[in-house]
């Protein structure tokens, strides 16, 4: 809980300091489609070693921002995008798999992981009558709250810590991406992307003289919402 009192606590100091702007309040949310890339090390058909990434998990997203704009005018074109999100991530392995380093991930198995973000975004957004479309790039730093990891043997929580033997590091940092459509009346349609430059797996070796690969976080998201004129 404490990155998500800390996100509240940003979210609303960010709105104050911008009360004299023409500040927009938005919410937004849809599925989320995660995966673990660069998460194996498996046989290519011909006898050699190729790196894999692991299969989708589709979860839920939602996100709480504000668009503040940087641009004077009646019409502005550039914002900046704060916000602070609940995201749903993971990734699962093929049901059959030749893996040599696979970071202690199974065969068959499901990782659903839990994040609480917080995503700044600089976007490009022109307004026309109808409304305005949107493109944004930024940076995210995240929590992992929980997770669970389900296999052929039944369910259980993921380990979250810094040691080699823990499933799960805690935290999560990456660039974000962001494209959609605002009307004028507020209804918002969009997809996001955001990528980890972390490795999601603690450091450490998974055998003698074996370290562990650079896994990282890749989710791709869906989302509908409002946006409301302060």
């Amino acid at each position: 809980m404490r990155i998500l009192s800390s996100s509240v606590l940003y979210f609303l100091l960010f709105l104050s300091f911008t009360a004299s702007a023409q500040v927009s309040i938005g919410i937004k949310g849809g599925p989320s489609f995660g995966k673990f890339t660069n998460a194996v090390e498996g046989n290519d058909g011909s006898g050699g070693v190729s790196t894999q990434s692991s299969g989708t998990v589709t979860q839920f997203y939602g996100e709480l921002f504000a668009d503040i704009p940087l641009d004077s005018g009646i019409r502005h074109n550039f914002y900046v995008r704060a916000g602070v999100e609940y995201l749903g991530a993971g990734g699962e392995m093929d049901w059959t798999g030749d893996y040599y380093i696979s970071n202690g991930f199974q065969v068959n198995t499901r990782y659903k992981l839990h994040y609480v973000d917080v995503p700044v975004e600089f976007m490009y957004s022109p307004n026309f009558d109808w409304g305005r479309p949107y493109v944004g790039l930024g940076l995210y730093a995240g929590e992992l709250v929980n997770g669970t990891i389900k296999g052929p043997d039944g369910s259980r929580s993921a380990v979250i810590g810094s040691d080699a033997t823990d499933d799960f590091q805690r935290a999560d940092f990456g660039y974000t991406f962001s494209v959609g459509l605002a009307t004028k009346v507020g209804f918002q349609l969009g997809i996001d992307y955001q990528h980890g430059f972390l490795r999601v797996v603690p450091d450490g070796a998974e055998a003698a003289g074996q370290a562990k690969l650079k896994t990282h976080n890749s989710v791709w998201g869906l989302n509908i919402g409002w946006i409301f004129k302060l």
